[in-house]
Protein backbone atom coordinates (compact mmCIF):
# COMPACT_ATOMS: atom_id res chain seq x y z
CA UNK A 1 0.00 0.00 0.00
CA UNK A 2 1.37 3.47 -1.11
CA UNK A 3 2.12 6.88 1.52
CA UNK A 4 0.13 8.61 -1.17
CA UNK A 5 -3.20 6.32 -0.80
CA UNK A 6 -2.92 6.24 3.41
CA UNK A 7 -4.17 9.81 4.40
CA UNK A 8 -7.23 9.15 1.95
CA UNK A 9 -7.84 5.66 3.18
CA UNK A 10 -7.42 6.85 6.91
CA UNK A 11 -10.03 9.37 6.56
CA UNK A 12 -12.40 7.40 4.50
CA UNK A 13 -12.10 4.83 7.20
CA UNK A 14 -12.42 6.92 9.71
CA UNK A 15 -15.92 8.36 8.19
CA UNK A 16 -17.21 5.41 6.62
CA UNK A 17 -16.60 2.35 8.78
CA UNK A 18 -17.12 4.37 12.56
CA UNK A 19 -20.64 6.23 13.10
CA UNK A 20 -18.86 9.81 13.99
CA UNK A 21 -20.76 11.06 16.94
CA UNK A 22 -21.13 14.94 17.81
CA UNK A 23 -19.33 16.00 21.51
CA UNK A 24 -22.14 17.02 23.46
CA UNK A 25 -23.57 20.16 22.83
CA UNK A 26 -24.56 22.75 24.86
CA UNK A 27 -27.54 24.85 22.81
CA UNK A 28 -29.65 23.24 19.90
CA UNK A 29 -28.18 25.40 17.63
CA UNK A 30 -24.71 23.90 18.04
CA UNK A 31 -25.84 20.58 17.56
CA UNK A 32 -27.98 21.14 14.44
CA UNK A 33 -24.63 22.15 13.24
CA UNK A 34 -22.59 19.12 14.03
CA UNK A 35 -25.26 17.43 12.45
CA UNK A 36 -24.96 19.22 9.21
CA UNK A 37 -21.22 19.25 9.55
CA UNK A 38 -21.23 14.98 9.79
CA UNK A 39 -23.86 14.67 7.16
CA UNK A 40 -21.82 16.75 4.70
CA UNK A 41 -18.83 14.69 5.78
CA UNK A 42 -20.88 11.36 5.18
CA UNK A 43 -21.86 12.45 1.73
CA UNK A 44 -18.29 13.06 0.88
CA UNK A 45 -17.59 9.55 2.29
CA UNK A 46 -19.77 7.76 0.56
CA UNK A 47 -18.67 9.09 -3.16
CA UNK A 48 -15.49 7.64 -2.55
CA UNK A 49 -16.37 4.03 -0.52
CA UNK A 50 -15.45 1.95 -3.71
CA UNK A 51 -11.83 3.54 -4.32
CA UNK A 52 -11.80 3.02 -0.29
CA UNK A 53 -12.79 -0.79 0.08
CA UNK A 54 -10.56 -2.08 -3.23
CA UNK A 55 -7.85 -0.16 -1.59
CA UNK A 56 -7.92 -1.91 2.04
CA UNK A 57 -5.83 -4.94 2.29
CA UNK A 58 -7.23 -8.73 3.52
CA UNK A 59 -5.38 -8.33 6.59
CA UNK A 60 -7.14 -5.08 7.52
CA UNK A 61 -10.68 -6.05 6.64
CA UNK A 62 -10.25 -9.30 8.84
CA UNK A 63 -8.55 -6.86 11.70
CA UNK A 64 -12.17 -4.86 11.13
CA UNK A 65 -13.95 -8.37 11.39
CA UNK A 66 -12.35 -9.26 14.47
CA UNK A 67 -12.98 -6.02 15.96
CA UNK A 68 -16.49 -6.39 15.33
CA UNK A 69 -16.87 -10.00 16.28
CA UNK A 70 -15.31 -8.60 19.83
CA UNK A 71 -17.32 -5.08 19.81
CA UNK A 72 -20.70 -7.98 20.08
CA UNK A 73 -18.71 -10.29 22.65
CA UNK A 74 -18.01 -7.41 24.33
CA UNK A 75 -21.56 -6.37 24.51
CA UNK A 76 -23.15 -10.14 25.24
CA UNK A 77 -20.80 -9.92 28.43
CA UNK A 78 -21.73 -6.61 29.74
CA UNK A 79 -25.57 -7.66 29.67
CA UNK A 80 -24.29 -11.33 31.19
CA UNK A 81 -23.38 -9.07 34.07
CA UNK A 82 -26.29 -7.07 34.63
CA UNK A 83 -28.12 -10.44 34.76
CA UNK A 84 -25.61 -11.38 37.36
CA UNK A 85 -26.07 -8.53 39.44
CA UNK A 86 -29.51 -8.48 39.00
CA UNK A 87 -29.64 -12.52 40.47
CA UNK A 88 -27.19 -11.79 43.91
CA UNK A 89 -29.69 -8.73 43.96
CA UNK A 90 -32.51 -10.90 43.93
CA UNK A 91 -30.41 -13.88 46.49
CA UNK A 92 -29.25 -11.19 49.01
CA UNK A 93 -33.20 -10.51 49.49
CA UNK A 94 -35.03 -13.88 49.21
CA UNK A 95 -32.31 -15.05 51.84
CA UNK A 96 -33.12 -12.32 54.44
CA UNK A 97 -36.61 -12.84 53.94
CA UNK A 98 -36.03 -16.65 54.59
CA UNK A 99 -34.50 -15.71 57.52
CA UNK A 100 -37.05 -12.89 58.73
CA UNK A 101 -39.90 -15.39 57.95
CA UNK A 102 -38.21 -18.42 60.13
CA UNK A 103 -37.94 -15.87 63.15
CA UNK A 104 -41.48 -15.49 62.87
CA UNK A 105 -42.22 -18.96 62.37
CA UNK A 106 -40.20 -19.74 65.48
CA UNK A 107 -41.77 -17.15 67.93
CA UNK A 108 -45.49 -18.50 66.45
CA UNK A 109 -44.24 -21.79 67.05
CA UNK A 110 -43.06 -21.39 70.55
CA UNK A 111 -46.73 -19.53 71.48
CA UNK A 112 -48.49 -21.96 70.59
CA UNK A 113 -46.38 -24.39 72.41
CA UNK A 114 -46.80 -22.46 75.86
CA UNK A 115 -50.97 -22.22 75.01
CA UNK A 116 -51.06 -26.36 74.82
CA UNK A 117 -48.63 -26.72 77.63
CA UNK A 118 -51.38 -24.22 79.75
CA UNK A 119 -54.14 -25.68 78.31
CA UNK A 120 -53.29 -28.91 79.07
CA UNK A 121 -52.35 -27.81 83.27
CA UNK A 122 -55.39 -26.35 83.55
CA UNK A 123 -57.72 -29.27 82.24
CA UNK A 124 -59.97 -29.31 79.30
CA UNK A 125 -63.15 -26.85 79.63
CA UNK A 126 -66.34 -27.70 78.65
CA UNK A 127 -69.57 -25.80 78.01
CA UNK A 128 -71.66 -27.98 81.16
CA UNK A 129 -68.83 -26.29 83.41
CA UNK A 130 -69.12 -23.38 82.23
CA UNK A 131 -73.13 -23.80 82.61
CA UNK A 132 -72.86 -24.95 86.04
CA UNK A 133 -70.18 -22.80 87.35
CA UNK A 134 -71.58 -19.67 85.86
CA UNK A 135 -73.69 -17.71 88.47
CA UNK A 136 -76.41 -16.66 85.87
CA UNK A 137 -77.11 -16.79 82.65
CA UNK A 138 -75.50 -14.04 81.35
CA UNK A 139 -72.11 -15.10 83.55
CA UNK A 140 -72.49 -18.53 81.05
CA UNK A 141 -72.93 -16.45 78.19
CA UNK A 142 -69.82 -14.31 79.34
CA UNK A 143 -67.58 -17.04 80.06
CA UNK A 144 -68.70 -18.75 77.01
CA UNK A 145 -67.75 -16.05 74.78
CA UNK A 146 -64.28 -15.97 75.95
CA UNK A 147 -63.72 -19.37 75.55
CA UNK A 148 -64.92 -18.92 71.59
CA UNK A 149 -62.47 -15.91 71.25
CA UNK A 150 -59.64 -17.90 73.00
CA UNK A 151 -60.56 -21.46 70.70
CA UNK A 152 -60.54 -18.68 67.18
CA UNK A 153 -56.98 -17.01 68.50
CA UNK A 154 -55.64 -20.27 68.91
CA UNK A 155 -57.08 -21.62 65.04
CA UNK A 156 -55.39 -18.28 63.77
CA UNK A 157 -52.40 -18.89 65.17
CA UNK A 158 -51.85 -22.20 64.08
CA UNK A 159 -52.91 -21.14 60.52
CA UNK A 160 -50.37 -18.54 60.39
CA UNK A 161 -48.00 -20.97 61.53
CA UNK A 162 -48.94 -23.69 58.88
CA UNK A 163 -48.68 -20.74 56.08
CA UNK A 164 -45.49 -19.36 57.40
CA UNK A 165 -44.17 -23.17 56.74
CA UNK A 166 -45.29 -22.95 53.63
CA UNK A 167 -44.22 -19.51 52.19
CA UNK A 168 -40.54 -20.39 53.79
CA UNK A 169 -40.84 -23.68 51.86
CA UNK A 170 -42.12 -22.05 48.73
CA UNK A 171 -39.40 -18.87 49.24
CA UNK A 172 -36.33 -21.39 49.56
CA UNK A 173 -37.34 -23.20 46.07
CA UNK A 174 -37.46 -19.96 44.45
CA UNK A 175 -34.01 -19.31 45.72
CA UNK A 176 -32.67 -22.20 44.48
CA UNK A 177 -33.94 -21.53 41.22
CA UNK A 178 -32.20 -18.08 41.08
CA UNK A 179 -29.02 -19.78 42.29
CA UNK A 180 -28.70 -21.83 39.45
CA UNK A 181 -29.29 -19.42 36.97
CA UNK A 182 -26.85 -17.60 38.59
CA UNK A 183 -24.18 -20.35 37.85
CA UNK A 184 -25.48 -20.94 34.32
CA UNK A 185 -24.60 -17.11 33.73
CA UNK A 186 -21.54 -17.61 34.81
CA UNK A 187 -20.95 -20.62 33.19
CA UNK A 188 -22.02 -18.16 30.04
CA UNK A 189 -20.08 -15.11 30.73
CA UNK A 190 -16.85 -17.66 31.10
CA UNK A 191 -17.62 -19.04 28.07
CA UNK A 192 -17.82 -15.38 26.13
CA UNK A 193 -14.51 -14.16 28.14
CA UNK A 194 -12.66 -17.51 27.27
CA UNK A 195 -13.62 -16.33 23.49
CA UNK A 196 -13.06 -12.58 24.12
CA UNK A 197 -9.46 -13.65 25.07
CA UNK A 198 -9.24 -15.85 22.41
CA UNK A 199 -9.97 -13.33 19.16
CA UNK A 200 -8.01 -10.55 21.03
CA UNK A 201 -5.43 -12.97 20.71
CA UNK A 202 -6.01 -13.84 17.18
CA UNK A 203 -6.46 -10.09 16.66
CA UNK A 204 -2.63 -9.57 17.87
CA UNK A 205 -1.57 -11.98 15.56
CA UNK A 206 -2.95 -11.06 12.56
CA UNK A 207 -2.11 -7.43 13.52
CA UNK A 208 1.13 -8.06 13.96
CA UNK A 209 1.90 -9.29 9.89
CA UNK A 210 0.76 -5.71 9.18
CA UNK A 211 3.16 -3.75 6.85
CA UNK A 212 4.95 -0.68 8.88
CA UNK A 213 2.17 1.62 6.72
CA UNK A 214 -0.33 -0.52 7.72
CA UNK A 215 0.20 -0.45 11.15
CA UNK A 216 0.92 3.03 11.87
CA UNK A 217 -2.45 3.44 9.84
CA UNK A 218 -4.13 0.18 12.07
CA UNK A 219 -2.89 2.22 15.03
CA UNK A 220 -4.47 5.25 13.88
CA UNK A 221 -7.71 3.56 13.67
CA UNK A 222 -7.37 2.21 16.63
CA UNK A 223 -7.07 5.41 18.30
CA UNK A 224 -10.40 6.27 16.48
CA UNK A 225 -11.84 3.46 18.09
CA UNK A 226 -10.72 3.99 21.69
CA UNK A 227 -12.64 7.76 21.28
CA UNK A 228 -15.82 6.04 19.77
CA UNK A 229 -15.87 3.68 22.96
CA UNK A 230 -15.44 6.69 25.30
CA UNK A 231 -18.42 8.68 23.30
CA UNK A 232 -20.45 5.78 23.73
CA UNK A 233 -19.80 5.69 27.72
CA UNK A 234 -20.79 9.28 27.82
CA UNK A 235 -23.96 8.15 25.95
CA UNK A 236 -24.80 5.83 28.65
CA UNK A 237 -24.22 8.17 31.59
CA UNK A 238 -26.49 10.80 29.88
CA UNK A 239 -29.31 7.90 29.60
CA UNK A 240 -28.89 6.86 32.79
CA UNK A 241 -29.31 10.76 34.32
CA UNK A 242 -31.95 11.04 31.68
CA UNK A 243 -33.66 7.32 32.91
CA UNK A 244 -33.09 7.97 36.73
CA UNK A 245 -34.66 7.62 40.13
CA UNK A 246 -37.84 9.93 39.24
CA UNK A 247 -38.80 7.03 36.54
CA UNK A 248 -38.97 10.05 33.59
CA UNK A 249 -36.14 10.56 30.90
CA UNK A 250 -35.29 14.63 31.49
CA UNK A 251 -38.94 15.41 32.27
CA UNK A 252 -40.49 13.08 29.48
CA UNK A 253 -44.22 12.34 30.66
CA UNK A 254 -44.48 8.85 28.25
CA UNK A 255 -48.51 8.51 27.50
CA UNK A 256 -48.06 4.82 26.79
CA UNK A 257 -49.31 5.08 23.19
CA UNK A 258 -46.45 3.67 20.45
CA UNK A 259 -47.25 4.21 16.76
CA UNK A 260 -45.49 2.09 13.64
CA UNK A 261 -41.96 2.96 13.10
CA UNK A 262 -42.56 2.93 9.13
CA UNK A 263 -44.98 3.14 6.54
CA UNK A 264 -44.57 -0.75 6.05
CA UNK A 265 -46.81 -2.82 8.35
CA UNK A 266 -45.62 -6.22 7.12
CA UNK A 267 -43.86 -8.73 9.45
CA UNK A 268 -41.33 -11.21 8.10
CA UNK A 269 -40.73 -12.50 11.37
CA UNK A 270 -42.00 -11.94 14.53
CA UNK A 271 -41.14 -12.61 18.51
CA UNK A 272 -40.06 -16.27 18.43
CA UNK A 273 -37.02 -18.70 18.62
CA UNK A 274 -34.72 -18.46 15.81
CA UNK A 275 -31.54 -20.46 15.04
CA UNK A 276 -31.13 -21.62 18.71
CA UNK A 277 -31.90 -18.26 20.12
CA UNK A 278 -34.76 -15.31 21.09
CA UNK A 279 -35.24 -13.05 18.06
CA UNK A 280 -36.42 -10.36 20.68
CA UNK A 281 -38.25 -8.05 18.40
CA UNK A 282 -40.48 -7.40 14.96
CA UNK A 283 -38.21 -7.59 11.61
CA UNK A 284 -40.47 -5.61 9.27
CA UNK A 285 -40.63 -5.73 5.35
CA UNK A 286 -39.46 -1.50 4.93
CA UNK A 287 -36.50 -1.78 2.41
CA UNK A 288 -35.20 1.82 2.63
CA UNK A 289 -37.82 3.62 3.84
CA UNK A 290 -38.46 6.77 6.76
CA UNK A 291 -37.92 5.33 9.82
CA UNK A 292 -40.14 6.97 12.58
CA UNK A 293 -39.96 7.90 16.13
CA UNK A 294 -42.40 5.16 17.85
CA UNK A 295 -42.85 7.69 20.57
CA UNK A 296 -41.32 10.81 21.40
CA UNK A 297 -38.07 10.70 23.00
CA UNK A 298 -34.31 11.53 22.82
CA UNK A 299 -32.32 9.45 20.11
CA UNK A 300 -28.71 8.00 20.51
CA UNK A 301 -27.74 6.41 17.23
CA UNK A 302 -25.14 2.98 18.27
CA UNK A 303 -23.03 1.00 16.32
CA UNK A 304 -22.79 -2.93 16.42
CA UNK A 305 -21.49 -4.48 13.50
CA UNK A 306 -21.83 -8.27 14.16
CA UNK A 307 -25.49 -7.22 15.10
CA UNK A 308 -27.97 -4.65 14.63
CA UNK A 309 -25.42 -2.87 12.74
CA UNK A 310 -26.56 0.96 12.94
CA UNK A 311 -28.92 1.56 15.32
CA UNK A 312 -31.25 4.01 16.99
CA UNK A 313 -32.14 3.43 21.03
CA UNK A 314 -35.08 5.80 21.85
CA UNK A 315 -35.78 6.35 25.34
CA UNK A 316 -39.24 7.86 26.27
CA UNK A 317 -39.36 7.97 29.98
CA UNK A 318 -41.16 5.95 32.54
CA UNK A 319 -38.01 3.46 31.47
CA UNK A 320 -40.00 2.71 27.94
CA UNK A 321 -37.43 2.45 25.11
CA UNK A 322 -37.59 1.64 22.11
CA UNK A 323 -34.70 0.13 19.40
CA UNK A 324 -34.28 1.06 15.37
CA UNK A 325 -31.56 -2.51 14.02
CA UNK A 326 -29.61 -2.39 10.58
CA UNK A 327 -30.57 1.39 9.79
CA UNK A 328 -28.87 2.50 6.54
CA UNK A 329 -28.55 6.18 7.90
CA UNK A 330 -29.34 7.85 10.81
CA UNK A 331 -31.60 11.94 10.44
CA UNK A 332 -30.41 12.79 14.39
CA UNK A 333 -28.00 13.16 16.21
CA UNK A 334 -27.03 11.53 19.75
CA UNK A 335 -28.98 13.08 23.04
CA UNK A 336 -31.67 14.61 20.13
CA UNK A 337 -35.33 15.15 21.00
CA UNK A 338 -37.77 13.87 18.62
CA UNK A 339 -41.14 14.08 18.59
CA UNK A 340 -43.46 11.10 17.86
CA UNK A 341 -43.67 10.22 14.21
CA UNK A 342 -40.75 12.21 13.22
CA UNK A 343 -38.23 10.68 10.84
CA UNK A 344 -35.12 9.98 12.45
CA UNK A 345 -33.19 7.72 9.95
CA UNK A 346 -33.42 5.10 6.78
CA UNK A 347 -33.99 1.67 6.98
CA UNK A 348 -31.61 -0.59 5.28
CA UNK A 349 -29.03 -4.11 5.33
CA UNK A 350 -26.43 -2.78 7.99
CA UNK A 351 -24.98 -5.89 10.61
CA UNK A 352 -25.90 -9.46 10.97
CA UNK A 353 -28.96 -8.35 8.13
CA UNK A 354 -29.78 -10.92 5.34
CA UNK A 355 -32.20 -8.27 3.28
CA UNK A 356 -33.44 -4.82 4.07
CA UNK A 357 -35.74 -4.20 6.91
CA UNK A 358 -36.23 -2.82 9.87
CA UNK A 359 -35.72 -4.80 13.41
CA UNK A 360 -38.11 -3.17 15.78
CA UNK A 361 -37.82 -3.67 19.54
CA UNK A 362 -39.94 -2.24 22.66
CA UNK A 363 -38.33 -2.70 25.97
CA UNK A 364 -38.02 -1.02 29.68
CA UNK A 365 -34.70 0.01 31.00
CA UNK A 366 -32.89 2.13 32.87
CA UNK A 367 -30.10 2.49 30.39
CA UNK A 368 -28.16 0.98 27.95
CA UNK A 369 -26.56 -2.37 30.08
CA UNK A 370 -29.94 -2.59 31.65
CA UNK A 371 -31.82 -2.47 28.03
CA UNK A 372 -29.57 -5.22 26.60
CA UNK A 373 -30.07 -7.54 30.16
CA UNK A 374 -33.99 -6.32 30.32
CA UNK A 375 -36.28 -9.21 29.54
CA UNK A 376 -38.10 -7.96 26.19
CA UNK A 377 -41.63 -7.56 25.43
CA UNK A 378 -43.66 -8.71 22.17
CA UNK A 379 -44.21 -5.21 20.29
CA UNK A 380 -47.58 -6.54 18.81
CA UNK A 381 -48.57 -5.86 22.14
CA UNK A 382 -48.23 -2.13 22.26
CA UNK A 383 -48.21 -1.12 18.67
CA UNK A 384 -51.49 -0.78 16.55
CA UNK A 385 -53.33 -3.04 14.63
CA UNK A 386 -53.57 -3.15 10.95
CA UNK A 387 -50.21 -5.26 10.39
CA UNK A 388 -50.22 -8.56 8.01
CA UNK A 389 -47.41 -11.01 8.33
CA UNK A 390 -45.41 -13.09 6.17
CA UNK A 391 -45.86 -17.15 6.29
CA UNK A 392 -43.71 -18.66 8.97
CA UNK A 393 -43.15 -14.90 10.53
CA UNK A 394 -43.96 -16.81 14.04
CA UNK A 395 -42.81 -19.97 13.19
CA UNK A 396 -40.11 -21.29 15.25
CA UNK A 397 -37.10 -21.77 12.85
Amino acid sequence: MSKKILPSILILILTITFVVYPVYAESTSELQDEKASINAQKKEAEAQQGEVQRQLSATMQEISKLDASISTLQEEINGLNAQIEELEESIEEKEEEIKQKEKEHKENTELMEERLVVMYESGETTFLDLLFNSESLIAFISNYYTLSQITQCDKELLESIEKAKAEIEETKAKLEEDKEALDSVKEEKEEKNNSLRSQKQERQSVASSLSAEEQKLQSEIDSYNARVSQIEEQIKEIMRSQSGGSGSAAGLNFDGSFIWPCDCMIITSGVKRRWGRWHKGLDIGARYEDVYASASGYCYPLENPGGYGHYILMVHGDGWCTLYGHLDSYNVGYGEYASQGEVIATSGNTGASTGAHLHFEIRQANGLSSYFSTSFLDPLDYLPGGWTAQSGAFTES
